[in-house]
């Protein structure tokens, strides 16, 4: 395997791995040995990138309203208001095509992972189809999100 390809199989199995794959399923899916995975993954922090990249819009939500739960029961809440305004008026900044945009990167990103999901679960033929099919439609997806971030600019 030259430097590109390792490099290239690196950038994928670590974006499977996001999407919530496990080593052994991306071991399969890209030929790459799961000892090298798992060193990747320490090495490049997978765990830490997978937690970055899951927080969605809704949760933000879900961890305002918590907090004013938290309030609303006496009991010491778990986010301070500070950190939740923050992040709040972060959102709230962006316009709506950027949020569209989000929100767009969001959903795709949500398609993508279920089809690689279905990949991992399927043999031979239909996984090929399955793994085609996504390299097909990702390079029209991420036409559309630059597409919307353009209109920002």
């Amino acid at each position: 395997m030259t430097s590109a390809e390792r490099d290239y199989k690196r950038s994928e199995a670590k974006k499977l791995f996001v999407l919530g794959l496990s080593i052994i399923n991306i071991s399969e899916l890209i030929s790459v040995g799961e000892k090298t995975l798992r060193n990747w993954r320490e090495l490049d922090k997978w765990d830490e990138e997978k937690e970055i990249n899951n927080i969605r819009p809704s949760e933000i939500k879900k961890m305002i309203l918590q907090y004013v739960l938290d309030v609303k029961n006496g009991e010491t809440p778990r986010y301070k208001a500070d950190d939740l305004a923050k992040v709040s008026a972060a959102w709230d900044r962006l316009d709506d095509n950027r949020k569209r945009a989000v929100n767009a990167m969001e959903s795709f990103d949500d398609f993508s992972g279920d089809m690689m999901l279905l990949a991992g679960q399927a043999n031979g033929k239909k996984r090929e189809s399955i793994l085609e099919l996504l390299k097909a439609i990702r390079p029209y997806l991420d036409k559309y999100i630059t597409k919307l971030l353009a209109e920002n600019d």
